[in-house]
């Protein structure tokens, strides 16, 4: 890797995803990385009325608000996109069509995060869908043009791009297995399990293949949950209780939601309704999974909801055991607590954190090596 004078590096690895903006980033060379999380939110400003179109130099700028500048383009990202432009996050839009105005959100906030001077050598890592691996190409295309001259609430910044990778999503949990993990000489499989869809990739012979999405995401239990409790709520509404309900088997989320005056009744109704959407989310997954598998040693469950899925795939392993030559898999966290940093784990989201955890990872030995090599 090619250094630019004796300029500060800043080593980042970044999901664009549709429920969180999730961001690892540290300074090349030092071993904590510091995680943080933008809102999904994104608008291109030229879309909007006149009045709208430029940003707000005097903004509070943070991990929360953010806008950015891309050529002759402004946009405006997370809780800004929501609070003053009323924007949602778009579940069906592909995640390439913004991943560019979101990576340089995220390399902005880490700008400032660790002082930066305008000029600085970047590496990055960033992840699609497997579904969407054919726009790899365009997409790194984009991000080395778009990522040269960033306009931000702080100023300028002109990025010297080191490195880029693409990959797909899932890759990171799977190259740690291959390279640390108990799949090292052996064929795996990840199943990522996401807010927007759920994907697969496999590495057989040490090759990648069998990439696949669907939309098959946690979001598509919430619609289903919205529609079968009968109270119209927002799935967005929905995320936090239904997942702490789930994980830790709190109910108290579900008084934030409630409309009627009989809580009991419809925290009963909303409970009945995550059972059966749960069930019919889990039948239509393994119906699509049995066409997506292939033979292989070793199965890893990766995403925010295997947490809560993960055991109802024991009879699904051991029903279809003939697609694997080994039957048993392990749940993301099973890359080993002690390979988790506290700064990971503190954030009560490591098993969102972990794929890319594992890109930046991955980004920060090879700066090691080359330095050492060097």
């Amino acid at each position: 890797m090619k250094q630019s004078d004796n300029l500060r590096h800043l080593i980042i690895a970044i999901d664009t995803g549709a429920s969180a903006i999730k961001v690892v980033a540290s300074l090349a060379g030092d071993e904590k990385c510091y995680p943080f999380t933008i809102d999904p939110f994104c608008v291109d400003l030229d879309d909007l009325h006149q009045s709208d179109r430029i940003p707000d130099p005097n903004l509070n700028f943070d991990h929360r608000s953010v806008w950015v500048g891309i050529d002759t383009k402004n946009y405006a990202i997370g809780n800004l996109a929501k609070s003053r432009y009323g924007i949602c996050p778009s579940i069906k839009t592909l995640k390439s069509d913004s991943i560019v105005p979101k990576v340089a959100a995220a390399i902005a906030v880490a700008h400032r995060k660790f002082k930066l001077p305008s000029k600085f050598n970047l590496s990055i890592s960033s992840v699609l869908p497997p579904g969407e691996h054919a726009y790899t190409t365009n997409v790194s295309t984009d991000l080395t043009m778009a990522l040269r001259n960033i306009k931000t609430p702080a100023g300028k910044i002109t990025p010297i791009l080191q490195k880029l990778t693409i990959n797909p999503e899932g890759y990171g949990i799977l190259n740690w297995h291959r390279i640390y993990g108990a799949a090292r000489n052996q064929d795996i499989g990840v199943i990522m399990f996401g807010y927007r869809n759920t994907s697969v990739l496999f590495s057989l012979g040490g090759q990648l293949t069998g990439l696949k999405s669907s939309d098959r995401g946690f979001h598509q239990v919430l619609e289903k949950i919205s529609s079968l409790s009968g109270g119209g709520y927002d799935e967005n509404d929905l995320a936090r209780p239904v997942w702490d309900y789930l994980i830790n088997n709190d109910e108290s989320g579900f008084r934030n939601l409630s409309r009627s005056k009989n809580y009991e009744l419809e925290s009963s109704m909303i409970k009945n309704a995550i059972d059966k959407a749960l069930t019919d989310y889990r039948l239509n997954l393994q119906n699509w999974l049995l066409g997506a598998m292939q033979k292989t040693d070793m199965i890893v469950l990766c995403g925010g909801n295997s947490e809560y899925i993960g055991n109802s795939f024991d009879s699904f392993l051991q029903i279809y055991a003939r697609y694997f030559e080994g039957r048993g898999y392990m749940i993301q966290q099973h890359i080993g607590s002690t390979s988790i940093p506290s700064e990971i784990t503190e954030t009560g989201m490591a098993v969102r954190y972990l794929d890319i955890y594992c890109l930046w990872l991955e980004l920060h030995c090879s700066f090691k090596k080359e330095v050492i090599s060097g």
